[in-house]
């Protein structure tokens, strides 16, 4: 009888216990995209804009928009693949399940493209779950959509970018181009962020060979015109108040460090970030997994951190330019590690570090989906009121969203409420201000000759309420103001001589008033 050694354990409790996480991890992931369908409107800030884009589009495109002498259709933005998906499927469902279904599809297609990139570098396979939280962190709860829908075509992008990379060649540089141009219809600043990276793999690939990067940059270059010819078709002097050429730095590395470890997790900054934060990056030494030899698996974090501590806070009236990338800390951090040796071949007590360490990802992945699931069925209930008194008004009308209170208890979300009131126009085929239709990026836009009063400086950096003023804002201009408030509205806020506004309904939180006939104006 063969006589077995004790001293080395078998290969198969690793090999089940490997098995056993892979499933978790699939599990989880599932979970992951059940989020965004457990409250009828999502709590994510901006996603109300990005419906009442979809809708407009659509009703643009049957030509059955009440609209369609203020608004026009422009098919030249960066933003063509996130619209064009949810309005595709707006035919077949309702704009919101729409724009649920794409989020869905856009994280299950963000952790594939992740796994995808992993491989390629030979990554350690039990740090996937870095890929987890951020997708539902500061973007998710900024309702980023156009945003968050882009992230798999700009993992996929690197991909291809790597191929091309380590072996130039003219089919793989159409390819890349190809994929290039589709991932600058997909988000603007992804583009430029996905370019980064790329154009630094093929300096990092063929390092010192000077003709070669040369001749292998044409794809780049081309793509650099193609950013030429947007920005020529966007020079417009009519275009100035949209796009202030003002630029906001907040440069100070040390709120930047702290940000790094708050909004991979969501908006407000807590204590329990810092721990969970500090959990994620010492999990591949806890895990005895060693820094990669690939120079290139370098590249992604490198030029993440250059761009963190150098890209702009605000700037050509977009906020929030470099927070947004949070959602690549962690899944590009993992990229920098392999594992050290078969787990089955580890030490017992650093092959016990290690399950224990990936028991405490799962328990941190788990629990902040988990979090966030019950603070989207909380906000559900919280956010119902809006629905009740959106179906007491008639569709299809003008609104202006007045909003005195931003904050969510419920959803923990601090702005969660600026753009609530568009899904008025998301679900009832009105039209609400403040609109970001305003803006040139946007699919759907304003006619130039007929922008309304109501701009994005009557909104930022105070809100509405703040400023409101019934003459320069043209109150008479709309029949319906939704109104979010958390204590009684000012007394005299509609007042004018010549047009009546009388309260409709208070439901909870929000009220709707209805201005009636005007004596003149």
């Amino acid at each position: 009888m063969e006589i077995l050694d004790q001293s080395r354990p078998r290969a198969w409790p690793s090999d089940m216990t490997r098995r056993l996480f892979r499933a978790l991890f699939f599990v989880t992931i599932i979970a992951g995209g059940v989020l965004f369908w457990l409250a009828p409107h999502p709590p994510m800030d901006d996603l109300p804009q990005h419906a009442a884009q979809v809708a407009a589009l659509h009703d643009l495109l049957l030509g059955q928009s009440p609209w369609d002498q203020l608004l026009r259709i422009n098919l030249f933005t960066p933003y063509v693949l996130a619209y064009g998906l949810a309005t595709a499927l707006s035919f077949l469902m309702p704009v919101g399940a729409a724009l649920k279904l794409v989020l869905t599809l856009s994280f299950y297609g963000f952790v594939a493209t992740y796994v995808a990139l992993r491989r390629r570098f030979h990554a350690d396979e039990r740090l996937d779950w870095l890929c987890v939280p951020g997708f539902f962190g500061f973007a998710y709860e900024y309702g980023f959509f156009s945003y968050l829908v882009a992230t798999p075509i700009g993992m996929g992008f690197l991909l291809i970018a790597l191929d091309y990379a380590e072996q130039p060649s003219w089919r793989r540089g159409a390819v890349l181009l190809l994929a290039d141009i589709g991932v600058f219809f997909s988000h603007g600043l992804l583009f430029v962020f996905v370019n980064a990276i790329g154009g630094t793999f093929l300096l990092v690939r063929n390092h010192g060979d000077w003709r070669r990067i040369v001749w292998s940059v044409w794809p780049y270059v081309a793509l650099a015109a193609l950013c030429g010819v947007y920005a020529l078709s966007h020079h417009d002097v009519d275009l100035a108040p949209m796009y202030p050429y003002r630029v906001l730095w907040s440069m100070n590395p040390l709120i930047r460090f702290l940000c790094a470890i708050a909004y991979p997790w969501g908006i407000t900054p807590n204590v329990w970030m810092l721990a969970v934060t500090m959990l994620m990056f010492a999990a591949p030494f806890c895990m005895g997994a060693r820094w990669s030899r690939n120079g290139m698996a370098f590249v992604p974090l490198a030029v993440f951190v250059l761009g963190w501590f150098c890209i702009p806070a605000f700037a050509m009236n977009t906020n929030f330019l470099f927070h947004r990338f949070a959602l690549f800390l962690l899944p590009f951090y993992a990229l920098n590690f392999s594992s050290a040796e078969r787990d089955d071949e580890m030490r017992g007590d650093d092959r016990r570090l290690g399950v224990w360490t990936q028991i405490a990802l799962v328990a941190v992945c788990a629990t902040f989906l988990g979090a966030q699931g019950m603070r989207a069925m909380r906000f559900a209930d919280e956010s119902a009121d809006f629905d009740t008194i959106a179906a007491e008004v008639e569709p299809a009308q003008r609104a202006l969203n007045i909003t005195f209170n931003l904050n969510s208890p419920a959803a923990n979300n601090p702005v969660v409420y600026d753009n609530f009131a568009l899904w008025y126009q998301a679900d009832h085929h009105g039209l609400v201000d403040f609109n970001a239709a305003w803006f040139p990026p946007q699919i759907v836009r304003y006619r130039l000759d007929r922008l309304p009063a109501v701009g994005p400086a009557d909104v930022a950096p105070q809100p509405l309420s703040a400023t409101f003023d019934w003459y320069r804002h043209q109150g008479w201009m709309y029949r319906y103001f939704f109104v979010r408030h958390t204590s009684p509205i000012p007394v005299g806020f509609f007042a004018n001589p010549d047009c009546p506004v009388v309260l409709v309904k208070t439901v909870g939180t929000w009220s709707v008033y209805e201005r009636q006939s005007c004596r003149r104006g």
